[in-house]
């Protein structure tokens, strides 16, 4: 079992680092969304600041997954990256290409497999 969780942290840890650098260096290509309200945000956020967070914080979290000990690290960083991916696409390019959904699922496969780490949520 240990084997099948390290595997869904690193499959993570990857694409999460992949898409992080993706955003410096363009080696896959992204088609922008249909919707024009959609296209505006993404023309504002990679016109902005807002647009380095998001890929450093992707790059820091898929980087911490690696390591056993910063996993919980790793996965709380990539919390908001996870949420406002998953809120974009249900909002305004549900369809799109897909690629969303490998991400929000595995991010949501291991914070089951963090559940211990995570009991402070309890209420």
């Amino acid at each position: 079992m240990n084997t099948v969780i390290n595997v869904v942290f690193w499959i993570l840890g990857v694409l999460m680092l992949i898409f992080g650098l993706n955003k410096f260096l363009g080696f896959i290509p992204v088609e922008p969304p249909a919707d024009p309200i959609a296209q505006q945000f993404l023309g504002t956020m990679f016109s902005s600041y807002l647009f380095v967070v998001v890929a450093l914080a992707e790059i820091l979290g898929g980087a911490l997954l690696f390591i056993k000990k910063t996993r919980f690290l790793g996965w709380l960083v990539l919390a908001p990256v996870i949420f406002n991916i998953v809120a974009f696409h249900v909002a305004h390019d549900f369809i799109g290409n897909g690629i969303w959904l490998l991400p929000s699922l595995l991010f949501l496969v291991t914070g089951y497999f963090l559940k211990e780490k995570l009991e402070f949520l309890k209420l």
